[in-house]
């Protein structure tokens, strides 16, 4: 008799246990809700990012006090406006819905945002975590938490920026998008005529000219080649930059034939800037070595 309650007990249990309600969700509509208006966000496209929310919908960032939806909106309109590039990692990204103990619908998320500040390339990356209720496929409460602090302080900073400054940090972002559409036009026109670039304490350049030969050397070898400021700063008529330098090798490089391999070196450049804060030279430091290695020249052995 006793194993037979056993039995039933157990049987009463598994049937309980088979028939408990699911409380998480790795997929639901309301992710792919979420999903959508971060890709809308992603994009800036604010028209559809508000389709997501209910018209009454409150929205609280790292607040107890909330905003309407398109003071959210203008608010991001106006912050991404500073940006070149932003985003969220979706690589690292999580993302589950549940139903809590009073049966509403959240959906969270965490996520690293990435952000390319457009006025000086800076990069800018914060943690993110949003927590959003649903109520009929419909955003109606959405909590938004970061840490601003880095944001913030780049902002001020850039704000505080002196004129000559900008018109400093104008031309740095000119010649980098110079180099990477190897825009001569462009280059030039940031600047002086007689402009002197050397690399690693060699004179590589004296005038306009001779700089976009040196351009074309690298966008022949490697059409793909593309310039990325890591950190930038200004002192008085000086520039800092710290880039990263990729491509592609599908053009003769030095005299030797096309490899097809890729490279990603880094490096360090100190610009000095004339009237109108134009570029008048560039004292650039690189190891040649990595680009070598990379594409996989043999070096020859030193003479004794």
């Amino acid at each position: 008799m006793k194993k037979v309650i056993a039995l039933t007990m157990t049987i009463v249990l598994f049937i309980a246990c088979q028939e408990k309600e699911q409380r998480y969700f790795s997929e639901s509509s309301e992710i792919n809700t979420l999903k959508a208006g971060i890709s809308a966000y992603e994009g800036g496209d604010w028209t559809t990012w508000k389709t997501h929310f209910a018209d009454t919908a409150k929205i609280y960032v790292n607040s107890d006090k909330s905003i309407s939806v398109d003071t959210r909106a203008t608010n991001l309109k106006e912050t991404s406006s500073a940006f070149s590039k932003y985003g969220f990692d979706k690589d690292k990204a999580f993302i589950e819905m549940v139903l809590d103990k009073d049966n509403e619908t959240w959906v969270y998320y965490w996520a690293l945002h990435k952000a390319t500040v457009a006025a000086n390339n800076k990069q800018l990356s914060m943690p993110v975590h949003l927590a959003v209720q649903f109520v009929e496929g419909k955003i109606v409460t959405e909590h938004v938490y970061f840490d601003a602090t880095e944001m913030n302080r780049e902002m001020e900073a850039m704000a505080n920026m002196s004129a000559d400054e900008k018109a400093i940090q104008a031309t740095i972002n000119n010649v980098t998008k110079a180099w990477n559409t190897n825009d001569k036009e462009l280059m030039y026109a940031n600047m002086v005529s007689n402009v002197i670039r050397t690399a690693n304490g060699a004179t590589i350049a004296k005038n306009q000219s001779d700089y976009g030969d040196f351009m074309d050397v690298y966008h022949g070898a490697f059409p793909d080649f593309k310039v990325t400021l890591d950190n930038s700063r200004i002192d008085g008529n000086t520039a800092y930059l710290n880039w990263t330098c990729t491509g592609t090798n599908k053009g003769e490089f030095m005299g030797n034939a096309p490899t097809n391999k890729k490279i990603e070196t880094h490096g360090f450049s100190i610009w000095k800037f004339g009237p109108e804060g134009k570029a008048s030279r560039e004292d650039a430091f690189y190891d040649n070595l990595v680009v070598y290695q990379q594409l996989g020249y043999s070096m020859p052995t030193p003479k004794k």
